[in-house]
């Protein structure tokens, strides 16, 4: 019987000392007015499935519940709502601070509650916000280029933010590949009517990673692994394809 209620008291002191989520103190990203989303999102998914034909594969790979980063790649103006709409979970992006000031679409990414990043300058304001949606238990959204796709292949180097934010807040990355986007919308063109297939790789957690190393080596390893997996489904030449026998499902 002591050594019961001694087991007990050990696992009631552990339970009591265990560190709540990383950012936790800090306020998260808004969510939209439901009427917004549920508006925005019909509207929105209606215009993508026609326009881009759009279709999300092995959408099983993003988590039902609990904290997550969404990281793409970043070939159009669309790619939040290509990536997001292949989940029924909101997805917080973080976006370019100047692209705030867009008419139009600026106006869009304050409707959808964006969190503003400087990419030369993070503000303390803008990680604290990342941090606590993760802290939340929610999911977030960045395109690990820093700025759209120049061709059809992924930009090198990649951004290490989101493996970095990964590491320091102990949760998944789920890589996305967005193939046909940029065929689709080329650089500095308007956008046709095209076939855009978005695709979610599994989670790399940073467990998976030697605890021996640094949390910076670690960090490092983890965008090797993130770019590996985009580019792994992305066509030379823009055009979209499916790779073994991934899940299709439409968005």
């Amino acid at each position: 019987m002591r050594v019961s209620v001694e087991a007990d008291s050990r696992a009631s002191k552990f339970v009591a000392v265990r560190r709540p989520p990383f950012g936790h103190r800090h306020e998260p990203a808004d969510l939209p007015h439901p009427f917004s989303e549920r508006a925005g999102r019909a509207v929105t998914r209606w215009a993508l499935r026609g326009y881009l034909g759009a279709e999300h594969v092995d959408r099983h790979h993003i988590p039902k519940r609990g904290a997550a980063i969404l990281v793409g790649n970043h070939p159009s103006f669309v790619d939040p709502f290509l990536v997001a709409f292949g989940t029924k979970r909101w997805v917080s992006w973080l976006a370019f601070e100047e692209a705030l000031q867009w008419p139009g679409a600026g106006q869009i990414m304050r409707l959808y509650r964006v969190i503003p990043l400087n990419t030369e300058k993070p503000q303390a304001s803008s990680i604290k916000a990342a941090y606590a949606t993760l802290a939340r238990g929610r999911l977030l959204g960045v395109f690990c280029e820093g700025e759209r796709s120049v061709g059809f292949d992924l930009n090198d180097p990649i951004k290490s933010g989101a493996a970095r934010m990964a590491m320091r807040a102990n949760v998944p990355v789920v890589p996305v590949t967005i193939a046909g986007a940029r065929k689709a919308w080329p650089l500095g063109g308007y956008p046709k009517p095209g076939k855009v297939v978005v695709r979610y790789h599994p989670p790399i957690h940073p467990d998976d990673f030697d605890a021996s190393l640094t949390r910076r080596q670690r960090a490092d390893q983890m965008t090797n692994q993130i770019a590996n997996s985009i580019k792994r489904a992305l066509p030379p030449g823009g055009a979209p394809r499916f790779f073994g026998n991934g899940r299709r499902r439409g968005g």
